[in-house]
């Protein structure tokens, strides 16, 4: 088997088996390293993979906001809702101006969120024992 077909099997099988919370974080770093990928093309003057890592994050961020579950997750949904739009605006002004200042504020918005849903998962993992059979949306306030 080639490495290449070894490691999209290992990180098909990571996906498949992660948890939701797992799942989440695991967009939150996709997001983030497309974010710092991003910033790197825009020093090397790279507009073309700028743009790419650029709509890999918007990509991210829009699946996070259509993962909230509005109806259950109350005013926390809809503040990470806002805080998505925003999020997307800066990407847009980034594409746009190729000015870093725009994803260095997208950094500053998705790393606390990624912070805290790393100790949401770990503390959840902790202390709820909760059944196999439970949906997952029974465990976060998010649909995904």
């Amino acid at each position: 088997m080639a490495p290449q077909t070894a490691l999209h099997r290992y990180q098909a099988n990571d996906i498949s088996t992660a948890s939701q919370g797992q799942l989440i974080l695991m967009m939150y770093d996709g997001a983030l390293k497309a974010v710092n990928q991003s910033i790197q093309c825009m020093a090397q003057k790279d507009i073309a993979g700028q743009s790419r890592h650029i709509l890999k994050t918007q990509d991210i961020v829009n699946e996070l906001s259509l993962a909230l579950d509005m109806e259950r997750g109350g005013e926390v949904s809809k503040t990470l809702q806002q805080l998505y739009q925003f999020v997307l605006n800066q990407l847009i002004q980034a594409n746009i101006t190729s000015d870093k200042m725009y994803l260095e504020s997208v950094i500053k918005v998705l790393s606390p969120l990624r912070e805290a849903w790393s100790r949401i998962t770990e503390t959840s993992s902790e202390t709820q024992t909760i059944p196999e059979s439970s949906p997952p949306t029974e465990r976060f306030a998010a649909k995904c």
